[in-house]
């Protein structure tokens, strides 16, 4: 669980591969298990480390890191980093027991960085104009759509 100040950044990195295996990333995670790596929009499940900026496993101190391949993608790939940060919560304050600050520092630092997961998510979904009120955003079924832009 984080205890840093967490900064309001952008929650994913797009870079266009050229040869290089390492692809930094500035928003910070809890854990390595937290980023999300996608080639040309495909996930990756293997194939990476997540490493600090010395080159050890593991994230800086502040929650940021690198995204190391084991070979570089292929030149013109889309590589994207993206924040995934659970959405779960792992502590319990009862009455009367002994909470901590250090404690609720991280369960606000996760809570905020859950939130700038889904904002950056919803920045890139489909929306209306603030005055369209009334709009139906509502998709005609698959069979309709078919064979259309």
């Amino acid at each position: 669980m984080a205890t840093f100040s967490v900064a309001d950044t952008a929650r994913k990195v797009r870079s266009v591969a050229s040869g290089s295996t390492d692809f930094s990333f500035s928003f910070q995670v809890n854990n390595t298990t937290d980023v999300d790596v996608y080639l040309n929009n495909v996930l990756q499940t293997s194939g990476f480390s997540i490493v600090d900026s010395s080159g050890n496993a593991g994230l800086n101190t502040d929650g940021t890191g690198v995204v190391r391949f084991a070979s570089a993608p292929a030149s013109g790939v889309i590589v994207a980093l993206k924040s995934d940060v659970p959405v779960s919560r792992s502590s319990v304050y009862t009455a009367g027991g002994n909470i901590t600050a250090a404690a609720l520092e991280g369960d606000f630092d996760t809570l905020t960085m859950q939130i700038g997961d889904q904002e950056e998510t919803l920045n890139r979904s489909l929306k209306i104009p603030v005055g369209d009120d009334d709009a139906d955003m509502t998709l005609p079924d698959k069979d309709s759509r078919k064979g259309k832009n």
